[in-house]
């Protein structure tokens, strides 16, 4: 099974009725050599800019068997009566609106370059031509935005937890007593796609440090802690949230002579330390 990327132009064709309106679709093969169970994701062209679909190819038809629904769906009429070649049929698997697969972050995270405007497919598969620097560069890619369609729950870390938590032994067990309040995982992909990955107190990154595999992982700290205001509030991610590391998010939850710690108090205390 082989994985692709290809853009969609939404003023050319209505991506978004299709997906809503049917349970399979027709999609242009052109040249591509799809194969049964493929998984395509298709990003929107600007001014979205996203990546949010996810199909799986599941048969073939020729031109003559396209069904008039699917012609709905082309707004250019033109492209579809000068398109010659046959299709294949896709399934619906999901849709997603994650800033995490936007153009503009993928460039962030160095998956692909400032000059790739996405308008040119991409695959996992081996084909005649490719080199294999780009074979392994799609594939990081494309492991990266299949990752991103997983129902995956964000780990749920003692953010704005007492950290002077209790633990009861119960046999070779123990249970860890947290204050849990609710987040939003959308103000965090937002405040990673504004300010990164790298830790705003010690300037860490963990892909520099540990690999690819490593890549997108950082904790992400409340400036004000949530326990200190509603439990329900209007998070704005480029000033309420900043990303840190475990280290320093610890740190940012410790009191120093009975006093709150602070990110501009740590920072200074960082870097006299590593003056010394």
């Amino acid at each position: 099974m082989a994985e692709w990327l290809f853009p969609v132009n939404p003023a050319i064709y209505d991506i978004d009725r299709a997906y809503n309106d049917s349970y399979q679709i027709c999609w242009a093969k052109n040249d591509f050599e799809f194969q049964i169970n493929d998984i395509l994701f298709l990003y929107m062209t600007e001014p979205i800019g996203k990546i949010q679909y996810q199909y799986q190819v599941v048969g073939f038809a020729d031109r003559s068997e396209l069904p008039e629904k699917d012609r709905e769906y082309w707004l250019n009429k033109k492209e579809l009566e000068e398109y010659r070649g046959d299709y294949f049929i896709i399934n619906p698997i999901k849709r997603v609106d994650k800033a995490t697969l936007s153009r503009r972050y993928l460039i962030e995270k160095e998956l692909i370059t400032p000059k790739d405007t996405l308008q040119s497919h991409k695959t996992t598969k081996i084909v005649k031509g490719k080199s294999l620097e780009k074979v392994e560069s799609h594939k990081q890619l494309l492991s990266y935005i299949a990752h991103q369609f997983e129902d995956i729950k964000d780990t749920n870390y003692p953010d704005e937890a007492n950290m002077d938590i209790e633990k009861y032994p119960e046999g070779a067990k123990q249970t860890v007593l947290v204050n849990k309040y609710e987040r939003n995982p959308e103000a965090r992909a937002k405040c990673l796609e504004i300010h990164g990955t790298r830790c705003k107190i010690c300037d860490m990154s963990f892909v520099e440090t540990y690999g690819f595999f490593a890549k997108d992982f950082i904790h992400v700290h409340h400036v004000t802690p949530l326990h200190q205001i509603s439990e329900s509030y209007e998070v704005n991610p480029e000033t309420d949230l900043i990303p840190v590391c475990p280290n320093c998010h610890a740190m940012l939850h410790k009191t120093e002579n009975g006093l709150p710690m602070t990110v501009e108090r740590l920072k200074l205390l960082f870097e006299l330390s590593n003056k010394k």
